[in-house]
């Protein structure tokens, strides 16, 4: 990147530049535990206009410009890998319009999802998507596509879009109307336009919800037990599949164990957590005690019932706090994320485990297991920098049984730039194909995805 490039840069109006030593350190990295990669320049963007003239200068000195929100990506997707620009959109947090009569809201990128989800129960209503982290911005989340332990009901972000202004690599502004003009951008990691406004889909809140656990002795009869409750058409807004060494470990370093261990002395292998959203108390106990006749065929040890708003809140606290207390409690700490068909969950949580014992280091899993999404923690006594090549086998391992199984390796997290290496042949052929039209000169944010 030339001297000439920056300078014109810091003469587009509007625009906040940082170059050399105004450049802070959240700049080179994301959460992922790849190393710093330190941008040539930051520009601070505040407006449609202002991405648009910092892509087309961009494009034709051929700069890579690599798009950032709130940096809190798992996989390196806003990270600088081949120097450049980073485009800072985390300014452009604005709520520009609720329109009442779609129940839509139209927001610029850097908007906190937790900020989002505020605005719509200002208004009685609800967005549904949600991965977790509620400091992530909007833009991140549509990049990715993320969705959340509810998406298995609700479904991901790409489902609440219904328009999105993009940015393209040459600097043209779209709109983008249709699923199918859009669908490619939305999950497409910011490396095929910049997503520079969205209006979202608002729905009705459920009135009234309730959670049932329901112990088991080994992971595959609760992945069955999980199979036969989504295909009796309950339509419960979250099944998520826990093992019990992970929920063990999590409430040790908490403090606050409330899911199953042991049962009548003997251990619990897995836990599913059920939870039921209707618009009544009488619809939620209905399919409540009907799920609880299936008890028998379903093979569970116990059913439990969170149905107060303490225990409700116990449950969700407790399901929070897996990522957080991984980090807290181990001396090493990683994790994976990735999607597999529902019938190969199981299969795909006891290789991981068994691939994890081979390798010295801890596997406590849980799965979205309704849609798929499964998180792989790895826990190590091992410090940070011996564990990386270990980990980087037990990743590559667990990558290839993921495609064996007809899974993604994107997952939640996206692709970014840990697991790129592990994208299938396929996947790449024709990501590339689509890059190549969108981004011909290949400026957004390279060394991702392929």
């Amino acid at each position: 990147m030339t001297h000439e490039t920056i300078s014109k840069l810091q003469q587009l109006s509007g625009l906040v530049v940082l170059t050399g030593e105004q450049i802070g350190a959240d700049y080179c990295h994301d959460e992922y535990p790849g190393g710093d990669f330190a941008p040539e320049a930051v520009a601070e963007a505040a407006s449609t206009e202002d991405v648009s003239a910092v892509l087309r200068l961009c494009n034709e000195a051929g700069v890579p410009v690599t798009v950032r929100g709130a940096g809190t990506g798992q996989v390196g997707g806003s990270v600088p890998v081949k120097g450049g620009i980073v485009l800072s959109v985390k300014g452009m947090d604005k709520i520009l319009e609720f329109n009442e009569a779609e129940k839509a809201l139209r927001v610029q990128p850097g908007v906190l999802l937790q900020n989002v989800k505020a605005e719509a129960e200002s208004h009685g209503l609800y967005y549904p998507p949600d991965p977790g982290e509620q400091t992530a911005t909007i833009g991140g989340n549509a990049a990715t596509n993320a969705g959340g332990p509810c998406a298995v009901k609700y479904g991901k972000t790409r489902d609440y879009v219904l328009d999105a202004v993009v940015v393209l690599a040459d600097g043209s502004i779209e709109t983008l109307r249709s699923r199918d003009a859009f669908a490619s951008i939305i999950g497409g990691e910011g490396t095929l336009a910049v997503i520079t406004e969205l209006s979202l889909k608002l729905i009705e809140k459920p009135k009234a919800d309730a959670i049932l656990l329901f112990p088991f002795m080994d992971m595959e009869t609760a992945a069955n037990a999980a199979k036969m409750i989504l295909e009796a058409g309950f339509a419960p807004a979250v099944v998520e599949l826990m093992d019990t060494d992970l929920v063990e470990f999590s409430g040790n370093v908490t403090g606050s164990p409330v899911f199953p261990v042991e049962l009548d002395g003997e251990r619990v292998a897995a836990t599913l957590m059920v939870t039921i959203e209707e618009e009544d108390d009488d619809d939620v106990m209905e399919k409540m005690e009907a799920i609880a006749g299936m008890a028998e065929e379903l093979e569970c040890l116990d059913i439990l019932v969170g149905d107060t708003p303490t225990m409700k809140r116990d449950f969700w606290a407790a399901h929070s706090a897996f990522h957080t207390s991984m980090e807290s409690g181990a001396k090493s700490a990683r994790e994976l994320n990735i999607d597999v068909p529902m019938g190969a969950v199981a299969e795909m949580l006891d290789f991981a485990k068994s691939v994890g014992q081979e390798k010295g280091i801890k596997v406590l899993p849980h799965s979205h297991i309704g849609s798929g999404g499964i998180h792989i923690h790895a826990v190590s006594d091992l410090s940070k920098e011996d564990l990386a090549p270990v980990f980087k086998e037990f990743a590559s391992a667990v990558y290839s049984k993921c495609s064996e199984l007809g899974g993604n390796i994107a997952g939640e997290y996206g692709v970014g730039y840990a697991k790129r290496d592990y994208l299938p042949d396929e996947a790449k052929e024709q990501f590339t194909a689509l890059k190549a039209a969108l981004d011909p000169k290949g400026i957004l944010n390279p060394g991702k995805v392929v």
